[in-house]
């Protein structure tokens, strides 16, 4: 290798590992929803509109007046009649659903049918932010249906962090079907010390209903490098410049003297 690429390449992996050396931990707590207080074993609503003794069992998340459900397990989601406000159909399961591509194989559903009451959302603050810096969302999803209906549905997920909001694109899920999970990773500025991270489930068509899948949830706050970083970064770049102009000065000299 030239002397030029190893100066190029050490000055980038010096600048390249310092960035990561500082990027920081998952800040959410509970990404993966798979800590319930207390302990949770079966399908179940929760939120305000559940009818659970502790609406909020799902450590670290609030859930909204819709029709929020956590699972234990995807086998669960689909032998469990999910106990809420509308376990009287025997049937407030999905009809199918695989494991999240990691982590234990915890999840939550949220309702989309945009419906006052019905449309699900979840959400967490998030403290002790740095104003101005940027902060990475990642998550799984994925789309369902209820064995209480049928028929073809769509659904997509809104993320908010604080004022700014992001939506993943639309999927389209057959009647009595499992779109497969997927991940997505959006990026977002922090405008204040604290700001509420929250996911809003968005389907159509409403009742029947078009639930989105959720789980995996990461935050992380993008790495910057540091000053001493770049500063070798810089004078690598400086010292390629040189020593190129140098290789330039010697061939014209070479150049010169044949002539």
């Amino acid at each position: 290798m030239r002397i030029s690429s190893i100066m190029f390449a050490s000055a980038l992996a010096v600048a390249a590992s310092a960035g990561i050396a500082q990027a920081g931990a998952n800040l959410i707590t509970n990404g993966d929803f798979s800590e319930t207080s207390p302990t949770i074993n079966v399908s179940t609503q929760f939120g305000t509109s559940a009818v659970v003794h502790n609406r909020q069992f799902v450590t670290g998340w609030t859930g909204n007046n819709g029709y929020e459900i956590w699972y234990p397990s995807a086998t669960a989601a689909t032998i469990d009649n999910a106990v809420g406000q509308y376990s009287f159909t025997r049937v407030e399961k999905l009809w199918s659903v695989q494991a999240p591509p990691s982590g234990p194989g915890t999840f939550i559903g949220l309702d989309g049918a945009q419906i006052a009451g019905v449309q699900s959302s979840i959400e967490q603050t998030l403290r002790d932010l740095s104003i101005g810096s940027t902060y990475q969302v990642s998550f799984d999803w994925a789309g369902a249906q209820m064995q209480s209906r049928t028929g073809p549905t769509t659904e997509a997920l809104a993320v908010s962090f604080g004022t700014s909001t992001q939506s993943t694109v639309t999927i389209d899920n057959a009647s009595q079907g499992f779109t497969g999970w997927q991940t997505d990773t959006m990026q977002f500025v922090a405008h204040s010390a604290n700001e509420v991270l929250s996911f809003l489930a968005v389907g159509s068509p409403s009742g029947l209903p078009p639930m989105s899948l959720l789980t995996n949830v990461s935050v992380q706050k993008v790495a910057v490098p540091e000053p001493s970083s770049l500063a070798l970064l810089g004078g690598g770049l400086v010292g390629l410049g040189l020593v190129l102009r140098r290789r330039r000065s010697a061939r014209r000299g070479v150049s010169n003297t044949k002539i």
